[in-house]
Parts: C-alpha cells; sequence; structure tokens
C-alpha cells in the first residue's frame, strides 16, 4: 500500500510542476543561482596608456585608461551598458609581463563595481592583445569572476616597431567583459 500512495503522491507532484513550469512558478533553491551576471559585447572598446611607453624588456610603468560598453545584458534588467575607468602599476613589457590592475565600472543605472586584476599584455601577429582575470570586490555584483579580452586591432607592423623606439605609448581596440557569479 505504501507504494501506491508514494506512486500517487509522485504523480500529483509532477502534474503540479507541469502546470506551474511554463508560468515560471517552479521550485527553486533558495541559494543564488551559478551564471553569468553580466556580457558586455565586442562593440566594447578599452584605451589603455603607458608611462613610460612600453619596451621589448619588461620595466616598471604605470597604466591608465578607460572602457566604453555600450552593449550589455544582465541577470539586472536595468543594466544594459557602462563606462569605466582603469588604472594599474607593475612590471610590463611588450613581449611580457603583467601587472595588478582596477578597474571601476559606472553602470547606466549609476550603481558601480569596482574589479581587482591581473593584466596580461601579449603581442601576437603584431596585434596588442590583453588578457584579464579578476573579481569584482566592490559595489554591484560584488564576488563575481571577471574576463575580459581586447585586442587593438590596427597595422600590425607598428607595436613592434613601437616596442624597439619609440616605445608602445598605449592603443584603443575592442573588448568584451563578462561578469560571472561562481558562488552556489
Amino acid at each position: 500500500m505504501r507504494t501506491g500512495a508514494t506512486s500517487a503522491r509522485t504523480a500529483v507532484c509532477g502534474a503540479v510542476l507541469a502546470l506551474l513550469c511554463p508560468l515560471g512558478m517552479a521550485y527553486a533553491a533558495p541559494a543564488h543561482a551559478i551564471g553569468q551576471d553580466v556580457l558586455c559585447s565586442i562593440d566594447g572598446t578599452n584605451t589603455l596608456a603607458f608611462s613610460p611607453k612600453l619596451r621589448l624588456t619588461e620595466q616598471n610603468v604605470t597604466m591608465t585608461g578607460t572602457g566604453t560598453y555600450p552593449t550589455c545584458v544582465s541577470s539586472d534588467p536595468d543594466i544594459t551598458s557602462g563606462t569605466s575607468t582603469i588604472s594599474g602599476q607593475g612590471s610590463l613589457g611588450c613581449l611580457s609581463g603583467s601587472m595588478p590592475a582596477t578597474e571601476v565600472v559606472t553602470w547606466n543605472t549609476g550603481e558601480t563595481s569596482t574589479i581587482s586584476y591581473t593584466v596580461t599584455l601579449n603581442v601576437v601577429a603584431g596585434q596588442s592583445v590583453f588578457a584579464v582575470v579578476g573579481a569584482v570586490t566592490a559595489g554591484k555584483f560584488a564576488g563575481d569572476t571577471v574576463t575580459s579580452e581586447g585586442v587593438t586591432l590596427e597595422d600590425p607592423i607598428t607595436p613592434l616597431l613601437d616596442c624597439l623606439a619609440p616605445g608602445y605609448g598605449g592603443s584603443t581596440g575592442a573588448t568584451i567583459l563578462t561578469l560571472t557569479d561562481l558562488q552556489p
């Protein structure tokens, strides 16, 4: 008899869920879901400047910059775009090196996300390629993991020649910004 009662309960629960799921009313766990909080697409741009200018070998430099993210999709439907300021200081050269950096993103809602990360620069086929991995340390989406990739998309030979003399002063190029919540 127990088996029949259990089967009946299972059938009723299944039927209730089948009715509620299309309405978006299915049971959800109370924990925050793991997932992407923000994706800003390739129409974003970053402008970076290095002082002193980068050379082939690593040296201590200061990096400043800005970012624009005109098209963002977010778990917060009010967030659709953002702008940022970027700063960092460390050992970086045209062929190697990385530095700690901070980016403060101001979303179109007025809220901010402070991102701490390590930026690595490599010149690949004459293009400056930036790879960023870090975390949101304060503000909106605090705790999220951050990845960002960028490329200068300029004359392939120019950055290589600039690294020799007078030095590579910076670039503007396309970028993607992704904030992912990895907390269950």
